[in-house]
């Protein structure tokens, strides 16, 4: 599965622009998108303390899915990034000596996404889940992960989202 994927790099310029744009800087669009659901000109303040709960809810569980759980994964479970450890060309900048199990980038926006969807704001859920797929399938193809490190972050990070969302419903009452 990684060759077929990996195979798409390195084809052509607007391929691998592609491929770059997503891998590397997708994840400011989604970081400009939250942002101007945070601060629409248009909310009322209610709205906005509202919407900003759901943003800081919704940011750690990101962030304890990526620098928590993944990360404890990573310590305990490393595994070679496959540019690294076969040899080949990565597409965009890495370190190969970080490992690779589970993808952060890939639990890190399944956790947005998945709370994000639980807690109503399905258009924003939704965004955020079509550019975990591209950006998670963009980083296998650009050669610094496999896809089972895609895939166990996924699940990662939609477990701590779904966590995450049952205990701020304990908060909010």
């Amino acid at each position: 599965m990684f060759a077929s994927i990996y195979n798409v790099a390195f084809k052509g310029v607007w391929a691998d622009a592609l491929i770059i744009l997503f891998a590397a800087y997708w994840e400011m669009v989604v970081a400009a998108v939250l942002l101007m659901y945070l601060w629409s000109p248009q909310l009322k303040r209610v709205d906005l303390k509202v919407r900003a709960k759901k943003v800081g809810w919704a940011m750690f569980s990101a962030i304890v899915a990526k620098f928590g759980v993944a990360g404890l994964i990573r310590f305990l479970y490393p595994i070679e990034r496959p540019f690294a450890a076969n040899g080949l060309d990565a597409l965009i900048n890495q370190n190969p000596l970080e490992p690779s199990f589970p993808s952060g980038h890939a639990t890190f926006f399944m956790a947005l996404a998945v709370y994000f969807i639980l807690v109503g704001n399905k258009k924003l859920g939704w965004f955020i889940l079509v550019s975990a797929l591209a950006i998670s399938v963009a980083r296998v193809a650009a050669g610094i992960h496999w896809p089972s490190d895609i895939m166990a972050g996924w699940a990662v990070g939609a477990v701590v989202g779904f966590i995450i969302f049952k205990i701020a419903n304990k908060f909010r009452g």
